[in-house]
C-alpha cells in the first residue's frame, strides 16, 4: 500500500494534521490515538480507521526503557531529569536510529 506523508493512507495523513479532528500521532512514541472528549483522555488505535491497515506498534514503553537503560533516566517527567534527555528523544530520531 502506498504511504502518504509517513502515514498509511491519504485520509490518515489529512486527519492527523487537522487540529479539528481528534486523531493524533506522536512521532517520538510512534503512537496513534483518538481523543475521547467525554473522558478527557485518548485511546490508542492499532488499525487505520480509513484504510484498515495495521498501524506500526507504538514505542512508548520502549522510549522509557531506552532512557532508563542507556541514560539512567528513571522518570523523564521530573524537571531535573527532563533537562538530561538527549535531543534525539524529543522526536522520532531515537527509534529510527535504533531500527525499531
Amino acid at each position: 500500500m502506498r504511504r502518504h506523508n509517513n502515514h498509511c493512507c491519504e485520509l490518515m495523513s489529512k486527519f492527523v494534521n487537522d487540529p479539528k479532528i481528534g486523531i493524533n500521532y506522536i512521532p517520538k512514541y510512534r503512537r496513534y490515538s483518538i481523543d475521547l472528549i467525554y473522558l478527557s483522555s485518548t485511546q490508542g488505535i492499532y488499525n487505520c480507521p480509513f484504510c484498515g491497515q495495521k498501524l506500526p506498534f507504538g514505542l512508548t514503553d520502549k522510549y522509557f526503557e531506552t532512557l532508563k537503560v542507556e541514560y539512567q533516566i528513571e522518570n523523564p517527567h521530573y524537571d531535573e531529569n527532563r533537562k538530561k534527555i538527549p535531543e534525539e528523544f524529543k522526536s522520532d530520531k531515537w527509534w529510527k536510529k535504533r531500527g525499531f
